[in-house]
């Protein structure tokens, strides 16, 4: 296997653990999706490892082909380990690890309450949809799997529906989460339509901050704090963590462990990334 089909295997995995667990009933189905997802987060360490110890990047374009300018982007999915994802690769990899492997028994208690085909489906795309967050290499695929994200993980943390804490902590976050997404989708649009010309792979938003950052900086800097805005409600940081608290007290203590060590981290992943980005503009600005 090259070094960079690897790059699809975890998400094959999952998508596999998906459609298993619509088939495998009952306690069978938790051994099966949990098992396929402990392998597809292993195979996610040891990528995010490799990065980092060999410092070369990865990339496997999963489609490409020739497209129009109203494509923004989506003609092309390719996807794309740098020092940057692989190190929040490997935080993703050792919890879902931990989290597969606590779900064989955990989920027995839930056996004649909830759906465990339910929680199956959602637990392996949200691993899939994160994945997809830290390795994709376009800001529009990158928005289209960070709100799919926020809808697996909103399941999940109201799973307990019958619950009224429950849902209602699940709504909470979902508006919460849904308002900060929003946010994130004005910055990609003003990059697309204003800076990039409508090439949004990260390297031509690079360079497109950066020249327009000679022309008009201050648009640069109100493009960064709206996108900070964003990310800061997806991350909890205070006074925008209101929906934390009762999100993670509500849900199951698996998704409430992948919850608050890796998924808030992916506001903490692109708001890395982007700094990388704005930052020289920025200093050169102050």
């Amino acid at each position: 296997m090259s070094n960079t089909l690897i790059l699809i295997v975890p998400v094959s995995l999952l998508f596999v653990a998906f459609l298993l667990s619509l088939i495998v009933k009952g306690k069978l189905g938790v051994y099966v999706y949990s098992v396929l997802s402990a392998a597809a987060s292993l195979f996610m360490i040891f990528i995010g490892l490799n990065v980092l110890m060999y410092g070369s990047n990865l990339s496997y374009t999963v489609f490409s082909y020739v497209s129009g300018i109203l494509s923004l982007g989506l003609n092309r999915l390719e996807l794309v380990v740098d020092p940057i994802s692989a190190f929040f690769l490997v935080a993703l990899g050792i919890l879902g690890l931990a989290v597969s492997i606590y779900s064989l028994n955990y989920l027995e208690h839930y056996s004649d309450k909830y759906s465990l085909e339910f929680f199956g489906t959602t637990y392996t795309l949200f691993l899939a949809s994160m994945y997809m967050v830290l390795t994709v290499y376009n800001l529009v695929w990158f928005i289209i799997f960070w709100e799919l994200m926020t809808v697996f993980s909103q399941f999940l943390v109201a799973y307990e529906y019958r619950r009224d804490s429950a849902w209602k902590a699940g709504y909470k976050y979902f508006f919460m989460a849904k308002a900060s997404s929003e946010f994130i989708v004005l910055f990609i649009l003003l990059t697309l339509i204003y800076l990039s010309g409508f090439n949004p792979d990260y390297l031509s938003v690079k360079v497109a901050i950066a020249l327009t950052a000679k022309q008009n900086p201050l648009l640069i800097a109100g493009i960064f704090i709206v996108l900070l805005a964003g990310l800061s409600v997806k991350s909890a940081i205070y006074p925008l963590h209101s929906w934390l608290p009762d999100a993670h007290s509500e849900a199951p203590s698996n998704i409430s462990a992948l919850l608050s060590g890796i998924m808030v981290k992916m506001a903490i992943y692109m708001m890395v990334r982007s700094f990388v980005w704005f930052a020289p503009s920025l200093i050169t600005l102050v």
